[in-house]
């Protein structure tokens, strides 16, 4: 049986390949399958495809990687799992400039309808502004310090056959010294409060303009100033978007401010933390669905997909079937 140790494992390594099938077919979609109303909103979502295809204790929640297991130097692995943090920043700011670009379409803003190559790339670059911010932080605030290190020590490391020296680390542990003479950790406080401040102005940001859409669609749809394509159009792109809201929200961004916040109330949980870690894999695979499912000529060309391939089997059967056909006559006649 399967240790609940090995399923975050498990499912990140399931996870990956899925989700670089999933954003693979989604991205060929967006390329060939976009209607012409969708305009260069495309590429914003093919931005967040291949993102997603990259993506792929008490008082102390910890971003861990053993370096046993990726045969690489330290210092390389501790780099790589601040770029990962940064990847989750990524996805904050992705999450609401969605919304904002959502909305400034339905609107008619003429910044859009003006919306170049330039103005484009800007829109690209915030998520990485975002991220970079949040990679700092974490560098200066969270990174590797004696007591952490002590607590994974006492608490993480006994009964898995490694030392301290052989994994990397980043993360909050809020006090600082010994049990009976406990201090804030005042540099973390810092950085986290500001990693919080992040997530709740994303969450604030889409709750605010994910409400100014839905009621300029509903609007929008009782309305004839525009053709009843582009109409649909718009209800369907608003429709996934919602649904790409709620996942990552039930997955990524309530956890979030679970394990960012509660360890300072010395009610950290290391089982949190896993379920944390399994809803950071499966993320990736489960957020392309709604567009592809939601968006009608997504998924017309999945459904013509899937019936060619049905066909296209049918009849090679029939064929094989009727090539058959005179040896079995020549042998009843026999």
């Amino acid at each position: 049986m399967v240790g609940l140790g090995m399923i975050p494992v498990l499912t990140q390594k399931l996870s990956a390949p899925l989700s670089l099938a999933v954003n693979a077919i989604l991205i060929q979609l967006i390329l060939h399958k976009s209607p012409k109303e969708i305009g260069v909103y495309k590429y914003f979502l093919c931005y967040i495809s291949v993102f997603e295809e990259f993506f792929s204790h008490s008082s102390v929640f910890l971003v861990i990687v053993r370096s046993d297991r990726m045969n690489l130097p330290v210092w390389f692995i501790y780099v790589g799992d601040v770029l990962f943090c940064g990847m989750f920043g990524m996805s904050m700011a992705m999450f609401a400039l969605h919304f904002v670009y959502r909305y400034l379409v339905v609107t008619g803003n003429v910044y859009v309808k003006t919306l170049n190559c330039q103005k484009l790339i800007v829109w690209l670059l915030a998520p990485l502004l975002y991220g970079t911010l949040w990679i700092t932080v974490v560098f200066t605030t969270l990174h590797p310090n004696e007591y952490s290190g002590r607590i994974l020590n006492d608490h993480y490391l006994p009964g898995k056959d490694l030392i301290i020296e052989e994994i990397t680390y980043v993360g909050p542990n809020y006090y600082i010294g010994e049990n009976d003479k406990e201090s804030l950790n005042w540099n973390t406080i810092i950085g986290m409060t500001i990693l919080d401040s992040m997530v709740s102005v994303s969450v604030i940001i889409i709750i605010i303009f994910a409400t100014k859409c839905y009621k300029i669609v509903r609007d929008l749809a009782q309305s004839f100033q525009h053709s009843k394509n582009y109409r649909d159009l718009q209800a369907q792109l608003l429709n996934s978007l919602v649904a790409q809201m709620i996942i990552p929200a039930i997955l990524m961004q309530a956890p979030a401010l679970y394990l960012f916040t509660f360890p300072i109330l010395n009610m950290g949980n290391e089982l949190v933390g896993k379920l944390f870690c399994i809803a950071v894999a499966i993320y990736p695979v489960i957020d392309p669905l709604p567009t592809m499912l939601m968006i009608q000529h997504y998924r017309n060309a999945l459904i013509d997909t899937v019936t060619s391939n049905k066909k296209n089997q049918a009849g090679q059967k029939r064929q094989k079937s009727v090539k058959s056909m005179p040896a079995n006559v020549a042998n009843v006649d026999s």
